[in-house]
């Protein structure tokens, strides 16, 4: 798999390229940066030496990296923060009081972004019937999103 010359939203890099080559790219353009920024701050205190740090020049970022950085930074968050994370927590037993405090969060948002997703995944189920929840699914997110609400603590 090759990876594109620049990717420029995290869009572009979220196809044709699995989440540990996106991870990959991601660490060498920000072990680069590091590198180089390192480096511009040892010259600028005075206290780099050539024989100590290396005397090969370590260049910055260019623009197109930087652009890059930020998309595959943005894609893998994106990826990793998938709500399908928070639903199959929930399968597992986790409560939303604990959900809501992983993700610094409160439990109404939670159950709200959980609904939303689930609603997008019926409608999803609708158009591709080999996707998506179906309808007893959705029904029993539905019901998830609403367990314990209003109870008395």
């Amino acid at each position: 798999m090759t990876m594109p010359e620049h990717v420029t939203t995290w869009h572009d890099a979220r196809y044709d390229m699995p989440v540990s080559r996106q991870l990959e790219r991601y660490n060498e353009l920000a072990a680069k940066n590091a590198s180089a920024r390192a480096r511009i701050e040892l010259v600028t205190r005075g206290m780099y030496d050539p024989a100590r740090h290396g005397a090969d020049d370590r260049p910055s970022l260019t623009v197109a990296e930087h652009i890059e950085l930020l998309a595959l930074a943005e894609c893998i968050a994106r990826t990793v923060r998938h709500p399908s994370n928070v639903h199959h927590a929930l399968l597992a037993g986790v409560t939303w009081a604990d959900i809501a405090r992983v993700l610094d969060s409160d439990e109404l948002t939670v159950r709200r972004d959980y609904q939303v997703w689930a609603d997008d995944q019926y409608d999803l189920n609708q158009r591709y019937p080999d996707r998506g929840m179906t309808v007893d699914e959705h029904a029993a997110a539905t019901a998830r999103v609403a367990e314990g609400v209003g109870d008395p603590c």
